[in-house]
């Protein structure tokens, strides 16, 4: 993001630089080495049908969806498995509405994000959002079941498991606030979305409740990281001019 002011929405055209410049095809897909490279593979993996339902699926003997996805409970009684599976569950994905909205998201927010930011700072990001959401939802379902040990919500909850990319990606548009004009614009945009997306398309509580986790995480990580580093204290500095 470089002269002029800070745009009013923090988001470029898929196929443009973060100034609006067409870019040519090699270009273009080094500019987003991340956002492109995620695309290829979670449709790869989709395609080649590499994964499963969420439930009734045993750790053994169930098929790549089992070995593929978050088990909240595996925190406690299998922590190296809860945790080397942050690495794999982003690129895997229920149903075809579930990846066909991340594709989508992607290719608007989080491309628009990595144009501004770059490959690792945004792959970082995303792993980190995704990662401390997983972990807080998780021991979250843990107290949960302690207080409420009959609840059928959180038992439902523990039956599944839990993947693909669009908990790392809120994290990444709560991060994009901070290239918005005004910082509170994207979260009420999201916010918004995510009160339809649950109430009117019927999307899990849970589900929704790690979205929100995961934007507010990006967007409160990226902020510490505007104020303690000089090349991007220059983006908030033309915000409030």
């Amino acid at each position: 993001m470089s002269g002029g002011k800070i745009p009013f929405f923090p988001w470029s055209w898929p196929w443009c630089d973060s100034n609006g410049l067409p870019l040519r095809p090699l270009e273009l897909f080094l500019s987003r080495k991340f956002t492109f490279s995620y695309l290829i593979l979670i449709w790869i993996f989709w395609l080649s049908d590499m994964t499963g339902p969420p439930n009734n699926c045993h750790i053994t003997g169930g098929g790549y969806s089992c070995i593929a996805g978050i088990w909240p409970s595996d925190l406690v009684d299998a922590p190296v498995r809860f945790f080397t599976s942050l690495l794999v569950i982003p690129f895997f994905h229920h149903d075809t509405p579930h990846i066909i909205f991340v594709t989508m998201s992607f290719l608007v927010f989080v491309q628009s994000f990595e144009a501004r930011e770059g490959a690792i700072r945004t792959y970082v990001l995303f792993m980190i959002c995704l990662s401390l959401t997983a972990i807080g939802v998780s021991i979250g379902m843990h107290i949960g079941e302690l207080i409420y040990p009959d609840s059928e919500f959180i038992r439902s909850g523990f039956a599944r498991n839990w993947n693909g990319g669009s908990a790392g990606m809120f994290g990444i548009i709560g991060a994009s606030s901070h290239q918005a004009r005004k910082a509170w614009l994207v979260p009420t945009i999201a916010i918004v979305f995510e009160m339809w997306n649950h109430f009117i398309n019927g999307i899990g509580t849970l589900t929704s409740t790690a979205h929100i986790v995961s934007m507010t995480v990006g967007f409160l990580l990226w902020g510490y990281w505007i104020s303690s580093h000089s090349e991007s204290r220059a983006i908030k500095e033309k915000r409030d001019s």
